[in-house]
């Protein structure tokens, strides 16, 4: 096996489950106790939504598959020392996560950038866990660039990265998006201080240009003074918060 081919294969074991998942919460809802979302989903809008969502997963792994397959030497299918992958892994999530919050920000606040790309993915304002790739592929493909330069970097200084080190922080991404898409309780949220869990994205999916940018973590909310915490708008430092564009026609007024 090469690093192309563990990365489709934790393609399929993440996104397959994840859409029966979805598909079931879709028509029968989150099952009572199991769930803790801000706003109520209107049931039967997934299937309207497939379409994009297939486009995305297409591209995503349509083109990292085989970018891995043709330059595979760079990742080599071996441990690298554990003090070595462990850097090398919160070197990814910390500027993954600050890259995503300030793109992620300036896509609520220009108000033009929000209407002609971000809204789109706010349409899943309760969403279910496939949804978290429900969005124009413009966004995603801006939010990838953060890791990959990461990832460039990383080759530029070691020479290599081990495919387990990457592909196990693409199944750790994706995990925590089906996690915080999903409506679910989880108990990361409780058990990690700084995970930012489903109730941290959910207020921001009830209260789009609120707060709670960041996805993997709150740390950066905490730091900018946009964190959500139950549902109340973040103080702004003196600043005003900037006026909300209008929500979605099946989307509740935040």
């Amino acid at each position: 096996m090469n690093a192309a081919a563990l990365l489709a294969l934790t393609a399929v074991a993440l996104n397959g489950p994840a859409l029966l998942l979805s598909l079931y919460i879709d028509k029968h809802g989150i099952p009572a106790g199991w769930g803790d979302q801000t706003t109520p989903r209107k049931r039967g809008t997934l299937a309207r939504r497939l379409p994009l969502i297939g486009l995305n997963l297409g591209l995503l792994y349509g083109s990292a598959i085989p970018a891995l397959w043709a330059f595979g030497g760079l990742f080599p299918m071996q441990a690298p020392p554990l003090w070595l992958g462990l850097l090398q892994l919160l070197l990814l999530v910390l500027v993954d996560d600050l890259w995503f919050y300030f793109a992620h920000r300036l896509l609520h606040v220009h108000k033009e950038l929000y209407r002609r790309i971000h809204r789109l993915h706010h349409e899943a304002f309760a969403p279910v866990p496939i949804e978290y790739i429900y969005a124009h592929p413009l966004e995603w493909m801006t939010g990838a660039l953060g890791p990959v330069l990461v990832i460039g970097a990383i080759l530029a200084v070691a020479g290599e990265m081990s495919a387990y080190v990457l592909v196990g922080w693409q199944a750790w991404r994706t995990l925590h998006e089906l996690d915080i898409h999903s409506g679910l309780r989880s108990p990361l949220s409780r058990a990690l201080p700084l995970w930012a869990g489903m109730k941290h994205h959910d207020l921001h999916h009830a209260k789009p240009t609120k707060g709670n940018y960041a996805s993997s973590l709150t740390l950066w909310d905490r730091v900018f003074g946009t964190l959500i915490l139950d549902g109340a708008a973040p103080p702004r430092a003196g600043r005003a918060a900037p006026s909300a564009p209008a929500p979605p026609a099946d989307e509740p007024a935040a």
